[in-house]
């Protein structure tokens, strides 16, 4: 697992405010002590959105190596929260990455997305096709109306009897307890959400959520643009490099690594086959060694 003591031996950090719009960004700069050889930074985008950056935190590690930037995006972590926003939309944390690279005067990048960092990830690259290097995509949404079909194939699939159980009486509308929707959930997390022991970093990041911010985006009621989402034709645009991860058992961006790998054209696709939707963390020392190989 992540090792701070030795990784604060061996990395410069320096960590800021970005101030843009009337919202701030907070950002970290991890950097390698020792001469490195390749100057492009890798930006990382956590998921949710809502969630900070922290989630992230083994993959801080390649600082070991390379320079690594990564900041919480708008309504979440310690930039600026939801209640300054009325509606939230793709193009707002664009402008915010465009605010990010721009002050800190990055004119060339890899990026690595996870979860709806992957639809950020892909929007940049698209809108940066002479700056980004290459992209990683990790856990990613290609298009959402396939996703939540490819979930319910998924629960035919893995579910345990008990959960198909418990799924089927919800469809039915059958009165659940509170106490039997914990369970439910806590089982689910731990077979198809992250399937090791939640680090401190992750579980602190999970209760610091901005659920408002992840509302303005995934609620259908609030934002047509994602629950509309498909982005699968403009995939075939993406020209870098581009590595796609996920866990065999990730019950969250189902059926969406071979939308990603048969749209763009020069890409490679490695699953992770004892994770889910958190192999960064479920199977890290792996995981960092095929980010790093790529690289």
């Amino acid at each position: 697992m992540y090792d701070n003591s030795i990784y604060f031996d061996l990395i410069n950090r320096k960590e800021g405010f970005i101030e843009s719009k009337n919202y701030k960004t907070y950002y970290e700069i991890h950097s390698p002590r020792s001469p490195q050889l390749d100057d492009t930074p890798i930006i990382l985008l956590a998921g949710g959105p809502g969630l900070s950056f922290k989630t992230l935190t083994p993959l801080l590690k390649l600082a070991e190596t390379r320079l690594v930037i990564a900041y919480d995006q708008i309504g979440s972590g310690n930039s600026t929260r939801s209640n300054y926003f009325h509606s939230l939309n793709i193009k707002d944390f664009l402008e915010q990455f465009n605010s990010v690279v721009t002050e800190l005067g990055i004119t060339k990048f890899h990026i690595l997305g996870h979860s709806w960092g992957t639809i950020l990830g892909v929007h940049i690259a698209l809108e940066y096709p002479e700056s980004i290097r290459s992209l990683i995509l990790h856990s990613g949404i290609a298009d959402w109306e396939h996703c939540l079909k490819e979930r319910e194939k998924f629960k035919k699939e893995y579910f345990p009897d008990d959960l198909k159980q418990f799924d089927k009486r919800m469809n039915e509308g059958i009165k659940i307890s509170q106490d039997e929707m914990e369970g439910f959930i806590n089982k689910y997390n731990s077979l198809y959400y992250c399937r090791v022991e939640y680090p401190k970093y992750l579980s602190e990041s999970l209760k610091d959520k901005d659920t408002r911010t992840n509302q303005l985006i995934w609620d259908p009621e609030r934002n047509k643009e994602m629950s509309n989402y498909n982005i699968c034709e403009r995939l075939k645009e993406i020209n870098c490099p581009t590595l796609i991860l996920s866990g065999k058992y990730d019950g969250i961006s189902v059926g969406q690594a071979e939308l990603f790998m048969s749209n763009i054209k020069n890409s490679k696709y490695i699953e992770f086959p004892n994770s889910s939707h958190y192999a960064h963390i479920e199977e890290e020392e792996n995981f960092l060694e095929q980010v790093k190989a790529f690289l």
